[in-house]
This record gives C-alpha cells, sequence and structure tokens, in this order.
C-alpha cells in the first residue's frame, strides 16, 4: 500500500515537472515572440522614420533651391536696372560735358 502510495506520489511529481516544464517553454517562446514582434515594430518604425526625413530634407533642398533661384533673379534684376541706370547716367554726363565744353569754345 505504501509503494502504491509512494508511485502515484512519484507520477504526480513528474506529471507536476512535465507541465512545469512545459509552462517555462511556453513563457521562453512567449518572451521570444513578444521580442521579435518589438524588434519588428522599431524596425518598422525606423524606416517609417528615415523615409519621413528624407522626405522633409527633400523638400527643403526644393524650397532652398527654389529660394536661390528666386534670390539670383532678383539680384539680375537689380544689376540690370542699375546698370540701365549707369548707362543713362553715362549719356547724360556726356551730353553734359559736350555741352560745357561747347560753352567753353563760344
Amino acid at each position: 500500500m505504501s509503494s502504491a502510495i509512494l508511485k502515484e506520489i512519484l507520477e504526480a511529481e513528474k506529471e507536476i515537472d512535465a507541465k512545469a516544464e512545459n509552462a517555462r517553454k511556453k513563457a521562453e517562446k512567449m518572451l521570444k515572440d513578444a521580442e521579435a514582434s518589438a524588434k519588428e515594430l522599431i524596425g518598422k518604425k525606423e524606416a517609417y522614420l528615415e523615409q519621413i526625413n528624407r522626405e522633409k530634407l527633400e523638400n527643403l533642398k526644393k524650397s532652398l533651391e527654389e529660394n536661390k533661384k528666386k534670390k539670383v533673379q532678383e539680384a539680375k534684376k537689380k544689376a540690370s536696372e542699375i546698370e540701365s541706370r549707369a548707362s543713362k547716367n553715362s549719356k547724360k554726363a556726356v551730353e553734359y560735358i559736350y555741352s560745357q565744353f561747347i560753352n567753353l569754345e563760344k
């Protein structure tokens, strides 16, 4: 009778050990799955943020290029205006000097 009870106790211990091992394996698998899922999500988020940063950088480059073109056009226009005024002033100066010279000869 005591050997039968002892056998039952040993079998119960084996079952408990097997269940504990099974639970440990499940816990490890869940932990590994959660870690893999977290790494995947982090990777996706990093890729998304990199794409957003690339787009922002590209938009900034375009904006800077547009501003540069605009400033160059404004500078060319201003230079043309200055050149035009200088040309007119030069003609006026020549005419003035010429008229003064003509007046001196009289």
